[in-house]
């Protein structure tokens, strides 16, 4: 099965085509391969159900390379040979005629080529190595097939993936509700995250709680921007189920273009519930004149606006312990 003649040096068919046709569920494990590095695990229910579908596809490619000839290479040709049984109609000069009968031939070649770099990709050639494998296991005995597929595998695939986003969706919801817990645990309550920013003595902010503690006021004093944080309280075992920001009402002093979408995208941020991560983005803000966008390298886009994006990211350190830094985008950066 692995001797199909590679594809010509000059193909300039990318790997990426073959994988077009890759269901949603399969697309970023295959772009994240890289050929020499593809890994297998032969006990996993996605790993059985990806390489069935990769034969699946593989079978139907070939059944539609069969009607290459003589229909599709030659259909050209059909309107002259058999005028009676073509609903098209003859090329109007042999030149033209000419040009169709070449196009019909730079597709047929594309596809052959495709179907090549599908069977060679590295993802089949693990594969067809698993399955030379269990030939050699078996001396030659294996089951003999019924001629066709009893199931869809990317009906399968999807299946699959959705079972693991509803997993994923659970565990993250459990993860969040253990991390409100452990904010509910901390001495002060929200007042002790004030309290433990405010320690942390960073330049060019100010947090100031309003007389009826109804209110945190956070001034970013070289931006010139501030802005009120308020909580709308959730359940007693959560705590505070989100933190709303709004611009601080200053006399005589209209908000700015770049002050609005700074609001939005602190509201639309994930994690609204969380004061300390709020607190650490709105921090993000402090040098907007030397925070360049990190997609285009530059301070002002063509209207010419300042990054007013926060993205985050998270870092790992080498033992292990994980920071949120934010990174300054445009917005059609993103």
């Amino acid at each position: 099965m692995s001797n199909i003649p590679s594809a010509s040096a000059g193909s300039s068919i990318p790997i990426k085509a073959a994988r077009a046709d890759l269901p949603n569920s399969t697309l970023n494990e295959a772009n994240k391969k890289e050929e020499g590095l593809v890994e297998a695990d032969w006990s996993s229910e996605r790993q059985l159900a990806t390489s069935l579908w990769r034969l699946q596809e593989l079978e139907a490619k070939i059944h539609q390379l069969r009607t290459l000839l003589p229909d599709r290479l030659l259909g050209p040709l059909v309107p002259i040979v058999s005028p009676h049984a073509s609903h098209k109609k003859q090329a109007a000069s042999p030149q033209i005629l000419g040009e169709q009968l070449a196009q019909s031939a730079r597709g047929g070649y594309a596809e052959v080529e495709l179907f090549k770099l599908m069977w060679q990709s590295p993802e089949m050639k693990v594969i067809w190595d698993r399955i030379d494998n269990m030939l050699k296991e078996s001396n030659g005995i294996y089951p003999q097939p019924s001629g066709m597929w009893e199931r869809d595998y990317d009906v399968v695939l999807e299946e699959l993936s959705a079972e693991e986003r509803k997993l994923e969706e659970r565990r993250q919801k459990d993860e969040e509700l253990q991390e409100r817990l452990k904010v509910l645990s901390t001495d002060g309550g929200w007042k002790g995250v004030v309290e433990s920013f405010r320690q942390r003595g960073l330049p060019g902010v100010q947090i100031v709680l309003s007389r009826n503690e109804i209110f945190i006021t956070v001034v970013l004093t070289k931006t010139g921007m501030a802005f009120d944080i308020q909580g709308e309280n959730g359940q007693v075992e959560t705590g505070v189920s989100e933190w709303r920001v709004s611009s601080k009402q200053r006399p005589g002093v209209l908000t700015t273009k770049f002050e609005s979408s700074v609001l939005n995208c602190l509201n639309s941020r994930p994690r609204k519930w969380d004061l300390a991560y709020l607190l650490d983005m709105m921090y993000s803000y402090s040098e907007i004149r030397n925070a360049k966008c990190k997609k285009c390298d530059q301070m002002i886009d063509r209207t010419a606006q300042l990054p007013a994006v926060r993205l985050p990211m998270t870092l790992e350190s080498s033992d292990g312990k994980k920071s949120v830094i934010w990174e300054p985008y445009h917005h059609g950066c993103i």
